[in-house]
Parts: C-alpha cells; sequence; structure tokens
C-alpha cells in the first residue's frame, strides 16, 4: 500500500512537471504586450479588497445554503437523482426560485429578504427533520477533468472579481440598475424596471435582473453591483459543471470532462466576468438539455429541464430560445418516427417551458398586462411540465428518422470542414480554428461510433464495448445556429427601422456566441477519443498543449485584425486569457473614468448618497424620473453618471449622441430636445459639465448638491408637497 502511494505521488509530481514545461514554453512565446500586461503593479486593488470580498463570502454563503436546502429537497423527493445532479438542481433551482417568485411576490412588495429566510428555514426545517440519502462516490475520470479545468481558471477569474466592484464591460450595466432598482425600492415591477434608460424593453434580462436581486436581498448585500460581480467564480463553476453534465449525457463521461477544457478555446472565459446573460443563461441551456438528453429519463430530471430551460430564456432570450429550439427540433423527430404520445408530451413540455418565459417576452414586446396575469400563466405552465414529464418518465423513444438526422449531420461536417462561403459566413474557421475543425473531425467520429454501436446492437454482438453517444442534439444544434445566420443576414436589410436593424444585429452577434458553445462537444468527443484509444496522459497534455500555446498567429499570420486585438471577438490562447483577466483585475476596467474600478468620482459616488436620502424621505418614488444631462458625446463605456445603476433610480438622459445610430425604443435623447422636457418642470436635474442650457430654464429648482462639476436640482414643489 505504501509502495503504490509513492508512486502515485511520483506520478502526480512528474506529470505536474509536464504541466509546468508546457506552462513555461506557452509563456516564452507571448508577444512583447503579454509580458508587459503580466507584470504590471496593482492598483486600488486593496482600496476595493473589503467590500469585493465580504459581499463575495456573503453572497456565496447564502446561495450555498439555499442550493443545499433546494438540492436536498429534490434528493428526498427522488433519491435516484443522483449527488451531481442534485448539485446542479440546487444551485439552479434558486434561480429558477428567484424567477417565479419575482413574478409572484414582487409587485405586491413581498419580494424581500424576510420572505426569502421564511422560505428557505421552512425548507431547510423540513429537510433536517427527513434528510435524503447522499451516496458519495470517487470523481470520474471527467469530472477530474472538470475539476482541472476549475483549478486553471478560478485562481485569475478570483482575482478579477474581486478586483472588480463594477462588471467589467461597456454594456452589462442595465441589468445592475434594474437590479439595484428591487432592492431600493422592495418592489418588482416587470414593466417598470429599466432604469437604466440606454435601451429598450426588448433588451432587457427581467430574469437575470431578479436573480441577482435575489442573491442581493438573500445576502444582505445592498448594491446590486457587487452581488453580481460576487457571482463570478460561482459562476464558472456551474459553467464547468454543466457542461461536463451536458456532454456527459451525449457523449460519455470523458466527453464531457474534455469538453470544459476547450471551454478555454472559446470567448466564455473571457465574457463570463461580465456576468451578462448572453454568457450566464449558457449555464441553464447546459444543464436543462443536459436533463432533457439524459438516457434515464426521468420525471423529475425533465421537469428541470423545462424550468430551466424556461428561466434561460428570461435570462436571455436569444441563447435561452436556442435551448428550447433543440428540444423542439427533437420533439419534431420524434413526431416523424411515429412516437406521437412521447411528442405530445414533449409539445406539453415545451408549452410548459414557454409559459415559465412567458414573462420576458410580455416585457420584451411590451404586452403589459395586469397583475397577477404573469405569475398565473407560470403556475400553468409548472403545472403543464409536471403532467408531461410524468408522462415521459422510464420511457424509451425510438430514435427514429435516422435518415433526416444523418444528413443534417453530413451538411454540418461539411460546413466545419470546408466552410463554403455561404455557411457560417462571419469567419468563424478563422477565428474560432480549434473549435471548427476540431468539431467537424469529432462530427465524423461520432457518427462512426455511433453507427458501430447501432450495427453491434442490432447484431447481437456479445461483450460489445458500451456505447453511448447521441450526436443529434448537437447537430440539430449546429443547424439551428446556420439555419439563424442565413434568415438574419437575408432579414438584415428589409426594413429602415434602427430597433428592428438593432435586433436582428444582435441576433447574429448572439449566434457568434452559440457556435463555439455548441462545437466543445464534439470537440471533446475527438480528445476523449484519443484518451481512450492512446492513452489518458497524452490525451490531456495534447490538449493542454494545444490550449495553453499561443500559435494562432504563427500558422496563420494574416489574421483579420479583430481574430488577434479584440479576445472578446475569438479564440485566444489560456495563457493569454489568464494575462487579460489579471490585467483587468489588476487596474481595473473603467480607465476612462476617474475611478476604474467604482466607474464614477468620489463626487459621482457622494451623490448617490444625496440619493439615497431622497429616496428615503419618500421624496423618489418608483414612479420618479430624474432628468440627466450631460455636456459632452457619452455612451456606455465613456465617463458617465451612473446613478441609476447605484441606485435604481430611473434615468432620462440626454447627452450629445453625435450621429449615433441609437436603439429609439429606449430613452436616450439628443440633448437638443432637453428644453422640451424642461419646460414640463421634471420634479429633479441631474447635471454632470456644463450644457447647453440657459439659467432661466432651471429658475424654481433649488439646488441640493454641487461637487467637482456634478450637480442635482429639486423642483421646489417636490420639497413643498413632503414638507
Amino acid at each position: 500500500m505504501a509502495s503504490e502511494r509513492r508512486l502515485s505521488w511520483v506520478a502526480a509530481a512528474r506529470d505536474t512537471c509536464v504541466v509546468f514545461l508546457i506552462a513555461g514554453a506557452s509563456y516564452a512565446a507571448l508577444k512583447p504586450p503579454f509580458i508587459e500586461y503580466l507584470f504590471r503593479p496593482f492598483e486600488g486593488f486593496a482600496a476595493v479588497l473589503p467590500s469585493t470580498a465580504w459581499a463575495a463570502c456573503k453572497v456565496w454563503t447564502f446561495w450555498t445554503v439555499a442550493a443545499v436546502i433546494v438540492g436536498g429537497l429534490l434528493l428526498r423527493s427522488d433519491p435516484d437523482l443522483g449527488l451531481l445532479d442534485a448539485t446542479i438542481g440546487g444551485f439552479l433551482g434558486v434561480w429558477i426560485v428567484s424567477w417565479v417568485g419575482a413574478n409572484l411576490l414582487g409587485p405586491i412588495g413581498l419580494f424581500r429578504s424576510t420572505t426569502i429566510w421564511a422560505l428557505f428555514l421552512a425548507g431547510g426545517i423540513w429537510l433536517w427533520r427527513s434528510p435524503p440519502r447522499v451516496v458519495l462516490r470517487p470523481l470520474s475520470a471527467g469530472q477530474k477533468l472538470g475539476a482541472l479545468t476549475f483549478v486553471l481558471i478560478a485562481p485569475v477569474l478570483l482575482i478579477e472579481q474581486l478586483g472588480s466592484p463594477v462588471p467589467p464591460f461597456m454594456d452589462v450595466l442595465a441589468t445592475p440598475a434594474g437590479a439595484q432598482r428591487i432592492l431600493t425600492f422592495g418592489l418588482y415591477l416587470p414593466f417598470d424596471n429599466e432604469p437604466y434608460g440606454y435601451f429598450g424593453p426588448s433588451c432587457q434580462l427581467p430574469g437575470l435582473e431578479v436573480f441577482y436581486a435575489f442573491l442581493g436581498l438573500g445576502s444582505h448585500t445592498q448594491l446590486a453591483l457587487l452581488a453580481e460581480t460576487a457571482a463570478i467564480l460561482p459562476m464558472a463553476g456551474l459553467l464547468i459543471l454543466t457542461t461536463y453534465r451536458f456532454g456527459r449525457a451525449i457523449a460519455g463521461d470523458v466527453a464531457g470532462g474534455m469538453a470544459t477544457l476547450f471551454l478555454f478555446a472559446t470567448i466564455l472565459f473571457r465574457t463570463l466576468p461580465y456576468v451578462h446573460g448572453r454568457t450566464v443563461s449558457f449555464v441553464l441551456v447546459g444543464a436543462g438539455l443536459a436533463f432533457f438528453f439524459d438516457e434515464r429519463r426521468s420525471a423529475t430530471r425533465l421537469m428541470l429541464s423545462a424550468l430551466m430551460l424556461g428561466t434561460a430564456v428570461g435570462t436571455h432570450a436569444i441563447i435561452g430560445s436556442l435551448g428550447m429550439m433543440v428540444v423542439a427540433a427533437t420533439v419534431f423527430l420524434w413526431l416523424l418516427s411515429g412516437e406521437l404520445s412521447a411528442a405530445v408530451a414533449g409539445v406539453g413540455l415545451l408549452v410548459g417551458a414557454a409559459l415559465i418565459a412567458f414573462p420576458e417576452v410580455a416585457v420584451g414586446v411590451r404586452l403589459v398586462l395586469p397583475y397577477p396575469a404573469l405569475p398565473l400563466l407560470q403556475l400553468v405552465g409548472i403545472v403543464l411540465v409536471v403532467l408531461s414529464a410524468r408522462r415521459l418518465h422510464g420511457r424509451t423513444v425510438r430514435d427514429g428518422a435516422k435518415w433526416l438526422r444523418w444528413a443534417l449531420a453530413v451538411f454540418v461536417i461539411v460546413a466545419l470542414l470546408w466552410h463554403p462561403p455561404w455557411v457560417m459566413t462571419n469567419n468563424h474557421h478563422r477565428r474560432f480554428p480549434l473549435l471548427v475543425f476540431g468539431g467537424g473531425l469529432g462530427f465524423v467520429l461520432m457518427l462512426w461510433t455511433e453507427g458501430a454501436a447501432s450495427l453491434q446492437r442490432r447484431r447481437r454482438v456479445v461483450n460489445a464495448r458500451p456505447v453511448w453517444v447521441l450526436s443529434g442534439p448537437v447537430v440539430l444544434a449546429m443547424v439551428l445556429g446556420i439555419a439563424i445566420e442565413a434568415a438574419s443576414r437575408r432579414l438584415a436589410g428589409i426594413s429602415d427601422n434602427p430597433e428592428i436593424r438593432f435586433t436582428i444585429g444582435d441576433l447574429l452577434w448572439k449566434v457568434d456566441y452559440w457556435y463555439p458553445y455548441v462545437l466543445l462537444f464534439p470537440t471533446g468527443f475527438l480528445a476523449a477519443e484519443v484518451y481512450r484509444r492512446i492513452s489518458p496522459r497524452v490525451a490531456v497534455f495534447l490538449v493542454l498543449a494545444v490550449l495553453m500555446f499561443p500559435w494562432r498567429d504563427r500558422v496563420d499570420p494574416d489574421l483579420p485584425p479583430q481574430a488577434t486585438a479584440d479576445p472578446n471577438y475569438s479564440q485566444h490562447s489560456m495563457m493569454e486569457g489568464w494575462i487579460y483577466h489579471l490585467l483587468t483585475g489588476k487596474g481595473g476596467y473603467w480607465g476612462s473614468t476617474a475611478d476604474h474600478r467604482w466607474a464614477q468620482s468620489s463626487a459621482e459616488l457622494a451623490l448617490m448618497d444625496v440619493l439615497r436620502n431622497e429616496v428615503a424621505a419618500g421624496r423618489i418614488t418608483t414612479a420618479t424620473r430624474l432628468v440627466h444631462l450631460e455636456a459632452e458625446y457619452v455612451y456606455l463605456y465613456k465617463d458617465n453618471l451612473l446613478f441609476s445603476v447605484y441606485t435604481g433610480i430611473h434615468d432620462d438622459p440626454y447627452v450629445d449622441v453625435g450621429t449615433l445610430d441609437w436603439d429609439r425604443s429606449s430613452r436616450l435623447r439628443p440633448i437638443e430636445q432637453v428644453h422640451t422636457r424642461l419646460a414640463e418642470r421634471p420634479p429633479y436635474v441631474a447635471i454632470r459639465g456644463n450644457p447647453p442650457i440657459a439659467p432661466e430654464e432651471l429658475r424654481g429648482y433649488t439646488e441640493i448638491f454641487n461637487r467637482d462639476g456634478v450637480r442635482l436640482l429639486r423642483e421646489e414643489s417636490v420639497t413643498a408637497s413632503t414638507s
């Protein structure tokens, strides 16, 4: 026994040395800018650490405790669920509870800390009185690979998280502003929860706004920004876990683990610290698809799948809808196969998930419905999901329509390996070469393995190696992406309406996120075959070398500028990704503002305290709209007064938009239009700089704040009415 332990330690030390050699060679191959980035000093990190670290401790503790309660209740109701799926169901169940609970309780003022803790306390007591049986098993090979992925990304993400009290990206602040509005006023009004003002209702992410507010309420974190950025590292862990789970469901344990490593070849780790719906929605989509396609078709997994996909649509309409369309296409194949009863139950699941997602649709298209229409529709959806899942429980559905699925697979393989100009038109084979070509070869192997397994079953081959490969979900996902991209490009010029053009352009951009995620799984299967047929160590070291070494500019020196200069746009090496995370963590993101981390000057932060006092005094309510004037051209990432993000108060911004073709459904307006608005005597006016307005236009206002060019004026009638 002692000699075996000694040998395992020797093997571990040897493997670690090989990884360090790969990392050293990758570091030596870096270009000069990255070396300079790596050795930049920490600036202002210690100043924000007390705020970010304390928020992380509170949010992590609350989310974990709540997840243990939800997961324990799931495991108690279905012991066959297993610890892994109960863990996923627990953490994402908290998200689902926030989505349904906010629509049910938010409009009547009961979406509060006391309600949340009372709910979980009741669940905890119930669980304590009758705990489930928990079976601990050793980590599988795929789970160890997933753990390796987390170990490789967690340290740099933690540094970026602790150095980022504000999400580090230019266009993601509407979400924390919506969450802050709930925290500030104690209400969630679905059709009046966009205080930021820079985007229209179609860009809202209500499922994410209420979740971050839920984390803030449950953890007693008063600033939604801190509750949101505290979720960065847990979201990374969940992205890895659900990616593994989906990969395992369709291609086996090792393929699922390898798929998590190839997350480094996407832009998802790069964009995850923005904690925006376009990235974190993949956590819900991955889990929802994993549970739907699991060969152990149980009612609990199917119910969770529909709930997760419905919440994913609420979190990000495009990504969530793509996940639901994969399920819809599969149900259609069931119908073609003659599985009428299963197809009807599948339609029931989809309709139920759509009803759970419906509040996002109503908000996005401005279909204002009176309370309690939205929560009633969600409750009907939950009932339909439960009934449909029970009909599919334990049922074997014949995998028919193979001719169609295999024809689609051949089409996808041609698109990936030969990339004709009329398909996947956004230069994907050069922006994501590892996933495009690896995914194409992986699809070939998946079809080959799936066909061989099917032949063995038909011939009843004795002692055949058990194989579970289901290429259908990823084939359908790729075809859907290709079809949406083609349709969007065709529709891009049909309207002169800027809002429609904005929406279609956004659709194309989100498909850019979809392709790399889907290609994780055939690429992971390709690596898993090397793992199985050649050597586990060779496979892992080879994957790490390909991911870590900055080889792209050497094999493709004519790369377009966006493929190398913008890591938000294309594949980059693991080593480069680490440095990008460290760069933001060390120096902050908001370089064009007075404070690179808080994105606000000390005067602007002091203004937030004044506004909070106005709320406490009852002078500012959910109906109040602050007219906001900026003297210079300001849009998103430039220096801007962000009181809506810090207080949740409605911002009606009037700025120098120049020639910007902005979203006309938003409240952003050219500053030339403010004169008419001031004549209407708005209750408050916030001014930054010296915008072009005459002093007489502000006659009758009392200046209640003036510091470093930032002013807040209150209309005299507001003071009189609250005296």
